[in-house]
């Protein structure tokens, strides 16, 4: 029987994450796309939203996972059945972007973390180099303080994007390592730069891994003006109509994997700290890097 499991690419902010999406966003008869559906839970523990908080669902007894947290409802939404235009006959199996780091830290030492209930997903991680990932990193997030800045947005109303503990990597090894140990399946790990590099082969290998049947779409699409499937609503935050723009540029611009945003390859003067969390980092990436889908 072919595997049906939700797929989840766990990532890293700047680690082309968003453009992996694209892919499945090609074949809408085949896939349900969900975009970072645990970020706004985050946001609102973060924020010490009580009143979003308070306003999830506990499970029913006859959801697929009961544990109450304030993920449960959302995993439970990712696994339910889904079909194309309503038609039973054409199932939709979904494919889920967001970030180890996220579900990582929020599932340390409960049953989240169980095989029970971590085998109902199929696992597979993106990475990429720190050298690319922190410097775009600390680009998009300067963006986003320049936006708040021209509409006089409240500190209270503002986000903290980069810092250390947002970079991700390091939850992202430790996830892989508990994934692989705690499922023993094996998983698909790609390193990004591949992906670029040599997009039909990585995909084609990922696509095996998985249990889905590749097929040439999956390589082009068209440029996005307005594709408001990536603007999260954060709670708690000034919410500016174009940020899913500052984050998602790239996404929205590229028709493939193998174009290279040549805003993204224009060096800036990074402080110190930049370098330091490169540094900090690369370890993880290099460690990573072992495991990585070859082709």
């Amino acid at each position: 029987m072919t595997d049906q499991r939700p797929i989840i690419l766990w990532a890293h902010p700047r680690s082309r994450s968003t453009v992996f999406e694209r892919p499945f966003l090609q074949l809408d008869q085949e896939f349900y796309v969900f975009h970072e559906p645990l970020v706004p839970i985050r946001v609102a523990h973060y924020t010490k939203n009580e009143n979003f908080l308070n306003n999830i669902q506990s499970p029913k007894p006859t959801d697929p996972i009961t544990f109450p947290h304030y993920f449960t409802p959302t995993l439970n939404e990712i696994i339910k059945p889904r079909y194309y235009n309503g038609d039973k006959t054409k199932p939709l199996r979904a494919f889920v972007k967001d970030f180890a780091r996220i579900y990582f830290n929020a599932s340390k030492g409960n049953p989240l973390q169980s095989k029970e209930i971590l085998s109902k997903f199929k696992h597979t991680f993106l990475f990429r180099n720190p050298e690319q990932s922190v410097k775009s990193y600390y680009k998009a997030a300067n963006a986003s303080y320049k936006a708040w800045d021209e509409v006089n947005a409240s500190n209270s109303e503002r986000f903290e994007f980069f810092s250390a503990e947002h970079i991700g990597l390091k939850e992202l090894r430790a996830f892989y390592d508990l994934i692989k140990n705690v499922t023993g399946e094996e998983i698909a790990l790609v390193d990004s730069d591949d992906l670029v590099r040599e997009p039909e082969k990585i995909l084609k290998k990922y696509c095996e891994m998985v249990g889905v049947e590749f097929k040439k779409e999956m390589l082009e699409w068209k440029t996005e003006d307005e594709l408001r499937f990536w603007d999260v609503n954060l709670p708690n935050i000034y919410y500016l109509p174009d940020l899913y723009k500052i984050w998602h540029k790239n996404a929205m611009e590229h028709t493939g994997f193998n174009e290279t945003d040549k805003k993204e390859k224009e060096e800036i003067e990074y402080p110190q700290y930049v370098y330091d969390l490169i540094a900090e980092n690369k370890p993880h990436y290099e460690y990573l890097l072992q495991y990585k889908i070859n082709i």
